[in-house]
């Protein structure tokens, strides 16, 4: 947490004010630095992160993608907090405004969210980072193979989760293994970078509700199947249940009718591994909304009777 005279003190050192706020994110703070930039603040401890990112987006070749994408120019080390300027990308918001459209402007905002998603694993890197994981959780995880790093990242996380989801998830062991057999297969399909956090929230929109922009590549952003983003862009896109079950599955079949009945099985895999794996992302002892949204995919049959495991 950055206090409010760090916060201060830096914001007087390069001539912004409080009103040049622009949001705050779970890892940064961000101001309106000029029009082509913003400034973000961050904790000290996100440094070595920072470093990664910014080699990561110059790595990147967008010339196949009809958005825009994020840029550090510099990253500042200050006392007691990290600063970067970045690419400023025009556009708003477009999550809270999604559950005042109608069935017709929902239905182009679907059409222009799978494109804008497709595109992005379209995106070729110069230089491609070690590993399945841009950003890793557990260093002795290793493995180049897409399933043994899903499996193997899946065990280490229930060793943190576990006493919480066996107390809430309905037949969890069970459920557990089943996810560690389906992964125990090596994997044969195509690999492509994955943003691994795709919902509305990480998207800019312009005006007239076309997205402008895609942001906050880093948490979960990996190279493996391009699927995972197809399914966490479904399971994600109304995290807060203000579409609902029917308008969020009209979603999900515009998706399968456009990549085929088959991969409605793996979605679902994905959807219940992210349960698990993202469980305690904000709340280290699994307390919070987050992780009863985790729970609730994890006890809903539904999802489970999807998979051909």
């Amino acid at each position: 947490m950055i206090t409010q005279n760090v916060r201060g003190n830096i914001l007087k050192k390069y001539n912004i004010s409080e009103a040049n706020f622009l949001g705050k994110g779970q890892e940064a703070e961000v101001y309106f630095y000029d029009q082509e930039r913003v400034l973000k603040l961050y904790k000290p401890s996100e440094y070595s992160k920072l470093e990664i990112l910014k080699q990561f987006y110059e790595s990147m070749n967008s010339s196949d993608v009809n958005v825009e994408l994020p840029k550090i120019h510099e990253i500042i080390k200050e006392k007691d907090v990290v600063l970067t300027i970045e690419k400023r990308i025009e556009g708003g918001n477009i999550q809270k405004a999604l559950s005042y459209y109608d069935e017709q402007a929902l239905d182009s905002f679907f059409e222009n969210y799978l494109s804008t998603l497709l595109s992005i694993q379209r995106i070729q890197l110069k230089k491609q980072f070690k590993g399945i994981k841009l950003l890793s959780d557990y260093d002795d995880i290793s493995s180049k193979d897409w399933n043994e790093f899903l499996k193997q990242s899946l065990l280490r996380k229930n060793t943190e989760v576990d006493c919480y989801l066996k107390r809430d998830v309905s037949d969890y062991e069970v459920k557990l293994n089943r996810l560690i057999d389906a992964f125990t297969v090596g994997y044969e399909g195509e690999y492509a970078l994955v943003h691994g956090d795709f919902y509305p929230s990480n998207l800019l929109v312009n005006v007239d509700g076309q997205i402008n922009g895609v942001i906050d590549f880093g948490l979960m952003t990996l190279y493996g199947d391009p699927l995972f983003d197809v399914a966490l862009s479904w399971i994600l896109f109304d995290l807060y249940d203000e579409l609902g079950e029917i308008k969020l599955e009209k979603y999900l079949n515009k998706v399968v009718n456009q990549l085929g009945e088959e991969v409605r099985s793996t979605i679902h895999l994905y959807v219940l591994f992210y349960s698990i794996y993202s469980a305690n992302f904000f709340s280290k002892t699994c307390s919070d909304g987050h992780y009863k949204w985790s729970v609730r995919n994890l006890n809903n049959e539904k999802f489970w009777a999807a998979l051909k495991i």
